[in-house]
Order: C-alpha cells, then sequence, then structure tokens
C-alpha cells in the first residue's frame, strides 16, 4: 500500500510546538512522550489514514478524530483520497 503524505496546517504546527514544550516543561518524567506519541499516530496514519474516527463538523467535511492515549490529546485532520495526503488541522 502507498504510504500516505503528512502535514500540518500552520495552526497545528503551532499547537504541536506548544504542546510538546508544556510537556517538556512540566512533565519531568517523560519530557518526549507528547512528540513520541504524535510521532507513532502519524506513521501509523501514512499507513492507515482512516485510523482516526469520523468527526461530525459543520463547515469541513471528511474530519477525523484520533486520540494520543497517554498525553490525552486530540489529533483532528482530514485524507485527501485523490492527493494520497493527510492534513493536520489540529492538535
Amino acid at each position: 500500500m502507498k504510504r500516505a503524505r503528512v502535514r500540518l496546517t500552520k495552526e497545528a504546527a503551532r499547537q504541536t510546538r506548544e504542546a510538546a514544550a508544556w510537556w517538556i516543561e512540566n512533565r519531568p518524567a517523560a519530557p518526549s512522550l507528547f512528540r513520541e506519541e504524535l510521532a507513532a499516530l502519524l506513521s501509523l496514519l501514512r499507513t492507515a489514514p482512516d485510523a482516526g474516527a469520523p468527526h461530525a463538523h459543520r463547515r469541513i467535511k471528511g474530519i477525523r478524530r484520533a486520540p494520543l492515549p497517554t498525553t490525552r490529546y486530540l489529533v483532528y485532520y482530514v485524507h485527501d483520497r485523490e492527493s494520497g495526503e493527510i492534513l493536520v488541522l489540529a492538535v
């Protein structure tokens, strides 16, 4: 199966940086856990882009939501089947 390309919107990239910084500062026992969980999820989505659950949205069709189980963040994304791209909208 072809691997999907993953991109983050500017807002999702900003949210990711902020969450990672917060986790490093406030969780000294596991400072890299957020980044590790996010990397594992993005790797999964490259091969199984529909792994997240569908999430209803008023204006955007096809949004899916996938949890980061230990850090308890949610990743919202859309999968463009035509281009094979996954666009992360929010974290």
